[in-house]
């Protein structure tokens, strides 16, 4: 279908690209940059590619201390055309054959490790931050969140530190051991994990200017892309026995939430990786309740959680977990779901009982067409994008792993727009959204986004004009969400002059 509009609606297609989208609120930086990229920075870097085990793909490995490659690795810049294609293949879904659901799923989350050794180098983390900003300016996103850790090797330390200390895993299930775990914690240095990870953001920030030329009078079109960071704690820390690190999830969690409430730049705290995965699944309950904590001990941290992107064909029909991922995130703080995808399998009475907390709780849902095809191989009719607006309930579009996709963020309003067909209103809304439950500081414009009602203190204006009331500007000056709503507006109206003769029929 977006091939399709690419191919046979062009100026349609175009018209969706420069839409304003407003903001991408799902997307994992490593996740977005593009193979291609990851070549030629592992290239620049030395780095070399060879065979993973036995799974007929590649994976990348740092060059040696010498300059050359390990045992049946070899340099990237010498990669063949037929190389550099499987490479492609094995980084990516680039080209991938779909022969399962499950296949699918597991190439999907195989290329993470297969480009670690050049996204993990903090030498590379600038320039892939000026990629994904440029493909944002390229997709009409105005502000942008993207995921990321810091600091891995000294949280890690201490959360061997914690485990040493507090050994058995009943110490991580009770809530009233909580505090002295934090209070551990804080003794054996987590703030100065934390501060080393606001020197590493500056840094990061400095040379991402400096490589777009931001400031100057040359700077790249992207400069003008708002952006934040938000800390990552992943949900499949395992023991050797393969039992849930709740150690580690522990620490992860005091780390992220403290540097998100100490660090401008870092607006929020997620959950992420393999869902399904068992160790996920056992662990569930009790990074739910280390998450509970810490959004008593910090309020003022947002988070927001991958949930939901779990279907029977991977838990098993009837599975409790398809409503309590959705209902136990929403528990532990979550402003907003990432994917929520298990709630099309939900029952009717389930469906209005968990879209009745996700409204009671103003959250919303981050949908993502393309990565839930690729994963969990749901997409139309069965995904649950229009029930949710069904229910009521908060939706706006985000990429994912547009990098992993081997796509980008047009193709998932393209989608939305042909399969569900989406009206101009529709657009407006969705774009509204991704602003309204952004993590940017301050009060937001709307009081009501379906309605679009504008708070009291703006309503005698016109969104986006150019000269609002006094009251209204006083607003807008001390709230940034709101000035960067009111901008999107004057975008919007831009665009409807413009490209308005694409929708008249909707």
């Amino acid at each position: 279908m977006i091939e399709k509009t690419r191919k046979e609606q062009p100026e349609l297609a175009e018209a969706l690209r420069l839409f304003p989208k407003g903001g991408d609120l799902h997307n994992h930086l490593s996740g977005t940059v593009p193979p291609e990229t990851y070549l030629a920075l592992g290239a620049a870097d030395g780095a070399c590619y060879g065979p993973e085990g036995k799974t007929g793909r590649y994976t990348l490995e740092p060059g040696t201390s010498s300059g050359s490659c390990g045992d049946g690795f070899r340099p990237i810049s010498g990669a063949s055309t037929a190389e550099r294609e499987e490479l492609l293949r094995s980084l990516s879904m680039y080209r991938f054959g779909y022969p399962d659901t499950q296949k699918g799923h597991d190439h999907f989350f195989a290329t993470f490790a297969r480009f670690r050794a050049v996204s993990d180098n903090a030498c590379n983390t600038a320039p892939m931050l000026a990629e994904v900003l440029r493909r944002s300016h390229g997709d009409g996103v105005s502000y942008l969140e993207t995921m990321l850790s810091f600091q891995s090797s000294a949280v890690n330390a201490l959360a061997r530190q914690l485990r040493q200390k507090f050994p058995e895993d009943a110490f991580y299930r009770d809530e009233r051991q909580f505090p002295v775990l934090r209070r551990f914690l804080l003794e054996a240095g987590v703030n100065d994990a934390v501060a080393a990870a606001r020197a590493e953001i500056a840094q990061y920030v400095n040379r991402t200017r400096t490589l777009m030329k931001c400031g100057s009078a040359d700077a790249e079109p992207a400069c003008g892309v708002s952006y934040a960071f938000v800390a990552t704690v992943n949900r499949t820390s395992a023991q050797g026995d393969g039992s849930p690190d709740l150690a580690k999830v522990f620490t992860q969690a005091a780390f992220s939430m403290l540097l998100s409430s100490t660090e401008s730049s870092v607006v929020g705290v997620n959950l992420l990786s393999k869902e399904d995965a068992p160790v996920s699944l056992a662990g569930f309950r009790d990074q739910m309740r280390i998450f509970g904590y810490f959004h008593d001990a910090y309020p003022r941290v947002n988070i927001a959680l991958h949930a939901g992107e779990l279907t029977p064909c991977f838990v098993g029909e009837g599975n409790p977990a398809l409503k309590e991922h959705l209902t136990g995130t929403l528990k532990a703080g979550a402003k907003r779901i990432g994917h929520g995808v298990s709630f099309g399998f939900l029952k009717p009475g389930d469906k209005s009982e968990v879209a009745e907390q996700i409204r009671r709780s103003n959250a919303l849902v981050e949908i993502m067409f393309t990565s839930n095809a690729q994963i969990l191989g749901v997409a139309g009719a069965e995904h649950p994008f229009a029930q949710y607006r069904a229910y009521g309930v908060p939706v706006a579009f985000a990429s994912d792993d547009e990098g992993v996709s081997h796509a980008n963020l047009t193709d998932e309003w393209i989608y939305g727009f042909q399969k569900y067909g989406l009206t101009r209103d529709d657009l407006q809304y969705l774009g509204r959204n991704s602003l309204q439950y952004s993590f940017i500081p301050g009060a937001p414009l709307w009081s009501d986004v379906a309605k679009v009602e504008p708070v009291e203190a703006c309503s005698g204006d016109h969104p986006g004009s150019a000269t609002p009331s006094i009251r209204c500007g006083n607003f807008l000056k001390q709230n940034g969400k709101a000035a960067a709503q009111w901008e999107y507006e004057a975008r919007l109206k831009e665009y409807w002059r413009n490209y308005g003769k694409f929708f008249v029929k909707r």
